[in-house]
Order: C-alpha cells, then structure tokens, then sequence
C-alpha cells in the first residue's frame, strides 16, 4: 500500500460510519471523494466470466493482468456466487438486491417489477449523475435510474461478428468527460459471452494448455442452441470441432475485455479520480467449459462453472491485496455499495451489505439461494461449507412441484470441483438443508411471471445469442 493510501486508510477507520445509513459503527467512514464529498462509483459487470479463468483466482494463463492489477490494489472476495446463470435475470438482482420472484425478470427481455427500486435510482436520487452502458441487449429495459443508457456501439474485429468492449470503455470515457461529480457509472461488457469471435485469435495463440482427453476431444456441430454433448448452433467457429480450441478462444474474449478494463483504469488514474473512485467488479454468472456435458453455454445448469463469480471491490481508503473469504452473492451488490458510499440502506432486499467483511467481520453462516429460470427448473442452496441442488418434480401437464425434490446432490464445497458427498453418510445435514431447499424453492416460485411479447429483433438477438432455440 503507497503512503497515501495508508494514510486515507488510517484516517478512514478513526471515524465511525453514521448508524442510520450504515450500520457498522466500527468499520470506518462512509468512503469519500474529493474534498470529502460522496465518492464516484464505477460499476464493471463482466457476461459470462468464470472466476477460475482469472489469474487472481489460480489461473496458469495470462488471461487478466489489468483484473489482477485491480485485485491487488483492493479487496478480493473469493467466495461469490450468482443467484441464476442468466444475463438478465442475474442482473436485475443485482440492480434491485432482490431475488426472482420480487424483481420478476424470468427470461433476458422485459424490466424488473415497477414495486421495485434500483441501485441506480437510489444514487440518481443521492444526488449523483448516472449512465449506463451494456453490450448485451438482454438489458435494454433496465435503464430506470440513469440518466443516459445505452447500448455499445460495435465494430468489426479483426475476424469474427463484432467486439463491443472497446467501444463501451470509448463511451464510457467519453461520457465521464463531461460528467458531474459525483458520478455513478455501470459499464455491462459481452466479448466473454459467445459465440467466442470478437476478439483476434492471436491474443491467446501462444497460450500453453496441458494434455488433456478433454480438450482434445472432438464434437459435432449441433444445429440447436440447447443442446448437450455437442457444439451449441450460436457458438459455431467454422472448421473448429476441438473442446481446447474453443476453450482457447474464450481465453481470449477474456484477454479482449480485461484489455479495456485496464484502459479505463489507467485513464481516472491519468485525471486523478482513481484513488476517490470506488470500483466494483463483478460477473452475472461463469460459462460450463464441459462440466456435465454441457458445453460452451450456461442457463440450464446449476454447476460451480456458471454460478462461480469474481467479486472485488478498490477504493483508495479501502484495503489493498486484501482477500475475504465471507459467503457473498450478486444480490449483495446493491446493499453493498450503498453502504460503502453512505447512501441509506436499500428496503425489501434480499442481499446484505458485506463490506463489514473487508474489516473482518463474520457475515455469520448465511443462507444463498440459486436457481434456473429456463423451462427446466432447478434449485440449489449454499450454506456454509455445503451445496444442495435439485430439479423439482414435475407435473404430466409440465407443471413444476416447487416442493417436491424426487433426487438431490448434496457437495462438499471446500475443494475445486466441489466433492460429492454419500447422502447416508450425512443424513441430518440432508435433511435440514432439504427443508431450506423446499422453502427457497416455494419463495422464488411465489408469483406469476408477466408476459413478455418480443419483437422480431428481440428474438432473433436472443437466438444469435443462445437463448432460445
């Protein structure tokens, strides 16, 4: 840590934060900008990034220097999970720190619930000036609260369809050239997503992978998007039937983004505003790489790959190389972040604030509840060391039992992949976290989804991104 910064950090935990808007009286103030004002808030979501993928998780591979460098000036969470593996979904819980059947997002069209309230509403009425930028169309309805919102604009790649990222960081700068402070930006970047082809192969040709059966295994092409044991129609490279080359190439999507993420972060570093910016990077869910025969796709699944996160969070008065093992989930990004910046605590949500954890506080054993939005519904709990997951039963009309769990997997969740555990040989904790997973499930499923009547170019977005058949 720079003088300075210990400095901001020492002085920061002196104080105490003010009760009524934070309630942690012994973490330190309300993070700061210039000349003790509210600090800016730059919000990075990243589609589809698997936390294993990433350096500052254990990767061997060069994939995200500029997320490392980020880690290592702030505070890493290692622990963090999606509530559901779906872009939309998993991002209005972000925005609204509540889950499904509160924020009513079931499928990546539509806006979240009117009863709701958003994180970028809540500083919009703080006093702040908000914009948002995505590359991933599936959020084109969640712009309450920002005073800009927009969709990336593209340009051809090298080879492939369109890289987005480059553009989003161009807008972004350029938008923060004229913005007020303090300022509340969400940058939602797509290169990671598939089909994996908007960033140049050569940016992870000389990656080295070790021999594996699994990457060299060869599949076909499928001709649908869900589908498993084969390639997905979406992410088609032609000529290209080899698992490694298409893990390859999503290494390199990762490259493409983690390259404009540091671009963004060298240009507040180069006005001054980075030491009084407030980071916070995240994921809306990971990408099965193979596990369960599920290739190259996310959604249907409840497994490590697509529920697994990064999480870190990079102030000047923060912590730096910090790494907090606390139980976290998306949905504790809204409570969070208000809580960090002094705005008064979020109502009605299901996450929590977590930043008492970066000051060593217990976030106690805390329930985390997953699930899939997709006609094929599953539900999973994380509590404390363990994970239970099931498909509920379901009905001849096709109908789901919300309470009834013919077949459940419970894991150890310690080791990576996570341990399958013998049902008889854990039989109580089975049955008490059983009873949890009949309750969430009843929860997420209290309440009828509205319709959603897409437009011609909404469905051909959502089927050239996957989504739908």
């Amino acid at each position: 840590m720079c003088l300075m910064r210990a400095l901001r950090f020492a002085l920061g935990i002196v104080f105490v934060f003010a009760s009524a808007n934070i309630g942690h009286a012994d973490t330190g103030l309300p993070l700061r900008g210039k000349k003790g004002e509210k600090p800016n808030v730059l919000l990075l979501t990243i589609d589809t990034l698997r936390m294993d993928h990433l350096g500052v998780y254990g990767y061997d591979l060069p994939t995200s220097p500029s997320i490392d460098r980020l880690a290592a000036e702030g505070v890493l969470f290692t622990d963090a999970i999606t509530p559901v593996p779906m872009t939309a979904p998993a991002l209005a819980a972000m925005l609204t720190g509540q889950h499904v059947n509160k924020h009513h997002v079931t499928e990546n069209a539509g806006t979240f619930s009117a009863q709701v309230t958003s994180v970028a509403e809540a500083f919009r009425d703080a006093g702040y000036e908000t914009a948002g930028f995505y590359g991933n169309e599936a959020v084109e309805e969640f712009g309450r609260g920002f005073g800009t919102f927009h969709k990336f604009p593209v340009r051809k790649a090298e080879q492939g369809r369109m890289a987005a990222d480059e553009r989003g960081v161009e807008k972004g700068i350029e938008w923060l050239k004229g913005a007020k402070e303090p300022w509340f930006l969400w940058l939602h970047f797509i290169d990671p997503h598939g089909a994996y082809d908007s960033s140049p192969p050569s940016r992870s040709a000389a990656f080295e992978y070790e021999d594996s059966p699994e990457l060299d295994k060869k599949l076909e092409h499928s001709t649908k998007n869900w589908v498993y044991g084969a390639i997905p129609r979406y992410q088609h490279l032609p000529d290209t039937y080899r698992v490694g080359d298409y893990v390859r190439r999503y290494d390199g999507e990762i490259v493409g983004t983690d390259l404009q993420i540091g671009r963004l972060r060298d240009w507040l570093e180069k006005k001054g505003e980075l030491e009084e910016t407030l980071i916070v990077l995240t994921a809306d869910h990971g990408e099965s790489l193979g596990e369960d025969n599920y290739y190259f796709q996310h959604g249907k699944r409840l497994n490590e790959s697509s529920l697994r996160i990064p999480f870190l969070l990079r102030h000047g008065a923060l912590p730096s190389g910090k790494k907090v093992d606390a139980p976290i989930s998306l949905i504790d990004v809204y409570p969070t972040i208000a809580a960090l910046v002094g705005l008064p605590p979020p109502r009605d949500v299901d996450g929590q604030d977590v930043s008492g954890a970066v000051f060593g506080q217990s976030l106690g054993d805390r329930l985390r509840v997953t699930y899939t939005v997709t006609p094929d519904l599953q539900v999973g709990i994380f509590r404390g060391q363990r994970r239970l997951h099931g498909r509920p039963r379901k009905n001849e009309d096709g109908s789901v039992q919300v309470d009834d769990f013919p077949l459940v997997f419970l894991t150890d969740t310690t080791s990576y992949p996570e341990t399958r555990l013998k049902p008889r040989d854990h039989r109580k904790e089975l049955r008490d976290m059983k009873a949890e997973l009949v309750d969430a499930s009843r929860k997420i499923r209290d309440f009828t989804a509205p319709s959603v009547d897409l437009t011609e170019k909404q469905t051909d977005r959502l089927r050239a991104l996957g989504y739908i058949e």
